[in-house]
């Protein structure tokens, strides 16, 4: 993730919610949507000033006592009343979209019985985009990725991650650039092949290529139902798309921080230039 924040940012927000928290010297009770909004804030600012999906903010963290994560899990403990920082002192309620590693898993096993699933990734392309253009902001990313919230259950809450710091190289704008382009080359040389079965100039295959590099067969996943073949190897391309993003990210999380896929993920590049972008227009207009 690239850093969003600083001490200095943080700390400005924490005073301009204070009177939400405290009234004439006497705290009171904060209302529980405002409360969460904060602490869902000062969470994601968090991640962004040290680890990337660590949230064990406390007092037995030796050498972080004066570093940011200390500091911000004080802010956190003066906002929520007891020191419960995920929640701001009540267990927060789950909500629907904190269920999305279901759909990203179902996805997964839904495409490898039954190939003409994979479309629906379509909607994990166009959606982020969508959420980009028109609110200018990236919602999907931080509140709708199944897969963000597959990668840190299982790298966080099952204890499958090493929580080490993403090298820097990855955070860097030339390798999520060139990440992406690589990204858009391998997605319209499938769409190349998806077209020269459009064509008749090839039949389908009904293979899926990991890694960009090694073709499985997957034979079992296409049932000969009625659908133009072109249909067919459109989505055998695009679950290969699909797998191969989720070894990468599942790799990295084994590697560094649960949802250190999140740092160079091609759609979390687009939506951040899409943002920029807006900002920018509007900015100038």
């Amino acid at each position: 993730m690239p850093e969003l924040a600083d001490k200095e940012t943080v700390c400005r927000l924490y005073f301009y919610f204070r009177e939400d928290v405290y009234e004439s010297g006497k705290k009171k009770e904060a209302k529980s949507k405002g409360r969460r909004c904060i602490l869902c804030c000062l969470r994601m600012l968090c991640q962004s000033l040290s680890d990337v999906g660590n949230r064990s903010i406390s007092r037995s963290e030796g050498d972080r006592r004066s570093g940011n994560m200390y500091w911000l899990w004080k802010v956190c403990k003066g906002l929520s009343c007891n020191g419960n920082f995920n929640t701001g002192g009540d267990k927060m309620k789950k909500r629907w979209y904190d269920y999305l590693w279901i759909v990203s898993l179902l996805y997964l096993i839904l495409g490898f019985f039954q190939i003409l699933f994979a479309w629906l990734g379509l909607l994990c392309f166009f959606i982020p985009l969508i959420i980009a253009v028109v609110k200018g902001n990236k919602g999907y990313c931080n509140r709708y990725c199944g897969r963000g919230q597959l990668f840190e259950m299982i790298g966080g809450r099952f204890g499958l991650s090493r929580r080490k710091d993403v090298p820097g190289w990855m955070k860097s704008k030339g390798f999520r650039y060139g990440f992406l382009i690589f990204f858009f080359v391998m997605f319209f040389q499938m769409l190349w092949n998806t077209y020269l079965v459009f064509s008749g100039a090839e039949s389908l295959r009904q293979v899926v290529t990991l890694l960009w590099i090694w073709k499985l067969p997957w034979n079992w996943a296409y049932h000969g139902v009625n659908v133009s073949p072109w249909a067919a190897q459109f989505a055998f391309g695009f679950y290969s798309v699909m797998l191969t993003s989720t070894v990468l990210g599942f790799v990295t999380m084994l590697l560094f921080k649960p949802r250190s896929w999140c740092v160079y993920c091609p759609m979390g590049t687009m939506t951040q230039l899409i943002c920029k972008g807006k900002m920018r227009i509007e900015k100038d207009g």
